[in-house]
């Protein structure tokens, strides 16, 4: 079996936050579940920044530097922050490199040949910020972008479209062929909603973009920043549509994005002759204690403080157990802190060193005879990542912490060791396969504390030393 998980490309006209951190980990985490259930090897993972749009032009000048020179700093900002969290990706793709604008323009050859692409006059509305064109339904009450706060741009240039409005029969099809190519439900009635509405041609090229990809049949135009992007999970992956990770694809979103992945997207491939993406999953989005990040209120906050202070894997669970994947939800600082406190190192840690410090004392450290347990709390788990219930799973495995501790306190295993040894020899069995299956689901959830654990568990017939796994933080 093989698997191919992407992120979305994400723009460089600012540094990473929590919220590209969510679903930048969110998809590491269903990476790792795979990777060790069908094996490294045949799991493949890409990333990457989105640099040809009006929005990095205007970043760029904004600091003072040339563009290739800002770009390049943005780009390694971007994956440096990623590896310093822990994520663990098979190639980081930039839509300025020459693999991906060969790409670009092979898909654009392919799609006009088709007879998909014609020139015209474009009339209408563009917001710069979301780098989306506009209809007058679309606006908020104010007549502004709803994303952004801000009225569009009334623009009127000479563009080549792409016909869209061809494809709404065949798109249909794949959502009523592959009940799972759009997730979570919600998401895909409201795409199959908007198909049957009747879909629009819509532009594809910028005669007015300062920087991009120049269109192969014009060299006035620049190929419009979402047909570029979207073609990042071909040029990114080795051989394209050619590789056998292409036709086992999901592409992890966010739900502001959704229209571009599941409709323009599959009906570019099918234009291209391509075999559409096999599964979408489209996120949602938190606020912060209540309110929309914003960089005027002062709330955006940077991934790498969080692990700075907590460490990688306390961001990682803590972002993730928020609130249910797929779903929207509100995110805490002080909230975290106690997770932290109370779940983690008081929870899991807590459970770790007491339970190897009590087997070390009254066994020296030599583990009893295991019992004969139903492996329930694996089957469990696995069953929520294979649908992608990342927080359930999550829960799922503190709910396995605080079975381990009410045993422990319940039997009280350090008195019964004194008076009837083979009575605890039982509580310290099941407390040590409690033990084994919460590492075992550390692997994935708690990558970086996840050797620490296998070492604190020791081997077959004897423990390791005890130690702490989660360190106390200031106030």
């Amino acid at each position: 079996m093989k698997k191919y998980f992407t992120t979305p490309i994400y723009y460089v006209n600012d540094i990473p936050h929590i919220g590209h951190a969510y679903c930048t980990l969110a998809t590491d985490t269903l990476v790792r579940y795979w990777r060790k259930k069908v094996g490294k090897e045949n799991v493949f993972f890409l990333t990457g920044t989105d640099e040809n749009s009006q929005k990095t032009v205007d970043a760029a000048k904004l600091a003072q530097k040339p563009i290739d020179q800002y770009l390049n700093e943005m780009a390694k900002n971007w994956r440096t922050t990623w590896e310093q969290i822990g994520i663990e990706f098979d190639d980081f793709v930039r839509t300025t490199e020459k693999r991906h604008v060969k790409k670009v323009q092979e898909i654009f050859q392919k799609i006009y040949k088709k007879g998909d692409i014609y020139k015209g006059k474009y009339t209408g509305l563009y917001c710069t910020g979301c780098e989306t064109f506009l209809k007058e339904s679309d606006l908020d009450l104010n007549g502004h972008c709803p994303q952004h706060k801000k009225p569009p741009q009334k623009i009127e240039e000479e563009n080549y479209f792409f016909r869209l409005s061809h494809y709404g029969d065949r798109l249909l099809e794949i959502y009523e062929k592959n009940r799972g190519f759009l997730q979570p439900e919600s998401r895909r009635n409201e795409i199959v909603s908007f198909i049957k509405s009747g879909l629009e041609d819509i532009s594809i090229s910028r005669e007015t973009s300062e920087f991009g990809i120049t269109l192969p049949i014009d060299g006035k135009h620049k190929v419009y920043v979402w047909f570029d992007a979207l073609i990042n999970y071909l040029s990114g992956l080795p051989q394209g549509e050619k590789n056998e990770f292409w036709d086992h694809s999901c592409h992890i979103i966010g739900k502001d994005i959704t229209r571009f992945h599941c409709v323009i997207w599959p009906a570019m491939l099918l234009s291209a002759e391509i075999s559409p993406v096999t599964e979408v999953f489209a996120h949602g989005f938190f606020t912060i204690d209540g309110q929309k990040m914003s960089k005027s209120l002062g709330n955006v906050v940077s991934p790498l403080t969080l692990s700075e202070k907590y460490g990688n894997d306390a961001l990682r669970i803590g972002l993730l157990s928020s609130f249910e994947f797929g779903n929207d939800g509100d995110f805490s600082a002080a909230n975290f802190d106690n997770f932290y406190r109370s779940r983690l190192a008081g929870g899991v840690g807590n459970l770790f060193n007491r339970v190897i410090v009590l087997v070390n004392k009254f066994l020296e450290g030599k583990k009893p005879k295991k019992l004969s347990i139903e492996n329930d709390e694996l089957r469990n788990f696995e069953q929520l990542f294979e649908e992608k219930k990342i927080k359930s799973a999550i829960d799922y495995f503190f709910s396995v912490v605080d079975s381990a501790n009410e045993l422990l306190n319940k039997e009280e295993p350090w008195k019964l060791a004194k008076v009837d040894i083979e009575a605890a020899k039982n509580v310290f069995a099941i407390l040590l396969q409690k033990l084994e299956f919460l590492t075992q689901m550390a692997e994935i959830l708690l990558p970086e504390t996840y050797p620490e654990m296998r070492i604190m568990l020791g081997d077959e017939e004897c423990t390791g030393e005890a130690h702490i796994l989660f360190q106390k933080t200031d106030e």
